[in-house]
């Protein structure tokens, strides 16, 4: 489609509320759109803004930033942009590479000399390319960050412990612990800590004035939404997975939508500002959304089915498929009680921001694919629906298999030991120490950031639950030869019961 078109039909909307954007991906009023998909999801706030590379076509804050005493979301209330702040460090990342400061295909223990893993040949073949595609072969380590709160060099230790599941560039798995270190090797190269370098070499050219590493940088007059989720028919505020001033490379950065649509338009215009000034070069640019990394359906994102894609693919921190023959690029980002997502049309200049403060609002999808449908008026499908049908579906399924494991509870059993020996310090090599204690309510499981209730469910098995957040899952303690617990399974590690002093 022509591009004037396109900013035509969104400028009529943006200035004749109710306007029919039917040549621009918009069915209806875009603003309907949003509010209607708001209240199927129950959220809170949000803000949305779609741009070509010269102008903001619309942007809009909808709701509040908290459900008692919120203030009106606007364009410059301060959300949390998450796993979006990858794309932003990739660009950091190029702009050193244009100062061949930076190889992509240097080994990364060149920038981290400490950097051990595993499989201890894997140091001699990791890239830096690699880190940032999530083809090293490791399975998530996100338990470090959410669960532990471990800082960044102890995590390098715990690489060590930590074995491949499957062969390096074959498979795409999702791996945050390596754009934690990514950053560390911007801050390696450049001398500045990662966010101060993205800052100044960055978001300021840019225009990004309302945009901080962390969220304790705003100033005490900007405003910020607070975290919620929709547990048991009513909205819940969710605790920080990060603490304000913890500043994490993977997807800590905060900004606000005016701000998001300087930074799609500064992508749309390949690299250049509004002024003029080039500040990554053309090639990196091109390397930054070449296909990088094939993704297979089973790794992708499942509201993507809706869009039929024939291919999937990563980038440099950029999701892609096909979508009625175009190239999309987009990332979302997640964190509890908070989400984003960044779609770009680079074919049809045209961009999408959509950030919002309710747990997995999946009809950030919705929003995008809204925008993004060129389909005929009359062949026009309603994406709120389908979102909302196929996450009311997987809802279903999870709810089948919940009461399949109730159905399957033995009755009238009860542990093989006193309560008081369920208790103590657990270790996993890869996981690090948690700790089982008695309460007034009974057995608590601690990390250094989560509390996790358990509660008999049968044998030695517990029920683990995280109230606040609404995740539970079973846990079975192992008797060991000798007659005492020797350990559990949980978080996908194994971990082992420390003997006490006196044991």
């Amino acid at each position: 489609m022509n591009k004037n078109l396109i900013r035509f039909a969104l400028m009529m909307f943006v200035f004749l509320p109710g306007a029919i954007l039917a040549e621009a991906g918009a069915p209806d009023d875009l603003s309907g759109f949003v509010k209607e998909g708001m209240q199927l999801w129950h959220v809170p706030g949000m803000a949305v803004a779609v741009v070509s590379d010269d102008e903001v076509l619309f942007e809009q804050g909808f709701g509040s930033t908290a459900i008692t005493d919120g203030e009106d979301v606007d364009k410059h209330t301060l959300f949390a942009i998450a796993s979006t702040t990858k794309a932003m460090l990739t660009a950091g990342i190029m702009i050193l590479v244009d100062e061949e400061k930076i190889a992509l295909d240097d080994l990364a223990i060149k920038y981290i000399p400490e950097l051990h893993f595993g499989d201890a040949s894997m140091g001699q073949q990791i890239t830096v390319r690699d880190l940032m595609t999530h083809r090293t072969g490791l399975a998530s380590t996100d338990f470090w960050t959410f669960g532990q709160g471990m800082p960044l060099d102890e995590q390098i230790l715990m690489l060590q412990n930590v074995k491949p599941n499957t062969s390096l560039r074959s498979t795409f798995q999702y791996q945050n612990t390596m754009y934690e270190l990514l950053g560390l090797i911007v801050e390696n190269v450049s001398g500045q800590q990662w966010g101060d370098f993205l800052k100044q070499r960055l978001w300021q050219p840019i225009g990004m004035n309302e945009t901080y590493d962390a969220r304790g940088g705003k100033s005490k007059d900007e405003v910020n939404v607070l975290p919620y989720d929709y547990l048991d028919g009513e909205l819940v505020q969710q605790p920080w997975d990060f603490d304000a001033d913890f500043a994490d490379a993977a997807g800590s950065v905060w900004s606000s939508v005016s701000d998001m649509a300087r930074w799609a338009q500064f992508l749309l215009r390949d690299g250049v500002t509004e002024g003029g000034d080039r500040l990554i070069s053309e090639a990196s640019i091109a390397e930054i959304f070449k296909p990088q990394m094939l993704i297979e359906a089973d790794n992708f994102y499942p509201a993507s089915n809706l869009s039929n894609p024939n291919w999937m693919s990563y980038g440099l921190a950029w999701f892609q498929q096909d979508f009625q023959g175009r190239k999309i690029d987009f990332h979302t980002g997640s964190l509890s009680g908070l989400v984003a997502i960044v779609g770009l049309d680079r074919a049809n200049d045209l961009g999408v921001i959509v950030l919002g403060n309710r747990d997995h609002a999946e009809m950030r999808h919705a929003i995008m694919w809204h925008v993004m449908d060129q389909s005929p008026t009359e062949q026009r499908r309603d994406w709120n629906a389908e979102v909302w049908e196929m996450f009311q579906g997987f809802e279903e399924q999870a709810a089948e298999s919940r009461q399949k494991t109730i159905d399957n509870r033995l009755q009238g059993t009860r542990l093989s030991l006193p309560v008081e020996q369920y208790t103590g310090t657990y270790h996993s090599n890869t996981s690090g120490d948690v700790v089982v204690a008695k309460t007034d309510d009974g057995l608590v499981m601690n990390s250094r950031k989560l509390q996790i209730s358990l509660s008999h469910w049968h044998l030695d098995t517990f029920q683990a639950e995280m109230k606040e957040q609404g995740g539970s899952w079973l846990i079975s303690f192992n008797i060991g030869s000798d007659g005492k617990v020797s350990g559990f399974d949980s978080f996908g590690d194994q971990y082992e019961k420390q003997a006490e002093s006196g044991d």
